[in-house]
């Protein structure tokens, strides 16, 4: 794809699933992607196969929902790499429950790490992209956020609002 060697990106939620298949091919395109997760064995493996397509990055292991994390993403770019071009805001947690039997907490950790850790990123990135001139943020949303699903207000909700 044209347009994407040496993009400097940063792709929240990069220990896993879309997340890891994204960084993984932005990297092998010619991105150089900062990667995140909350896990440091399986951000490694995001580490290993980036390091298998000759991919250029750097790791920040925390939660985005934490504001220390969502600015080192940003500031791991812009020290690495001299700025940040992209977001993709992907982390995500679920915890499934049905209205009747979710927890406070369980409503706050999804809307913490979809909403809160999406608006952090972003926030922190629209900084940094204000100084060069300007950049693009990606908000990995789901059909829930439109309908929602059984067991899901929570997930619905976050996905909702990183629409808005």
């Amino acid at each position: 794809m044209e347009g994407i060697d040496g993009l400097r990106v940063v792709v929240t939620g990069s220990s896993r699933g879309i997340g890891r298949a994204a960084a993984v091919r932005l990297g092998a395109l010619g991105a150089r992607v900062v990667i995140n997760g909350t896990q440091a064995s399986a951000l490694a493996e995001t580490a290993a196969a980036l390091e298998a397509v000759g991919a250029e990055y750097r790791m920040v292991t925390g939660s985005v929902a934490e504001p220390a994390t969502a600015q080192a993403l940003i500031d791991s770019a812009v020290s690495a790499f001299g700025g940040v071009d992209a977001v993709v805001n992907n982390a995500g947690i679920v915890r499934d429950r049905t209205l009747l039997k979710m927890s406070v907490e369980e409503w706050d950790d999804v809307i913490a790490v979809h909403l809160r850790g999406a608006f952090l990123v972003t926030q922190a990135a629209a900084r940094a992209m204000k100084e060069s001139g300007g950049g693009h943020i990606l908000q990995v949303v789901s059909n829930s956020g439109l309908a929602g699903g059984f067991g899901q207000a929570n997930y619905a909700a976050a996905k909702a609002g990183m629409m808005g």
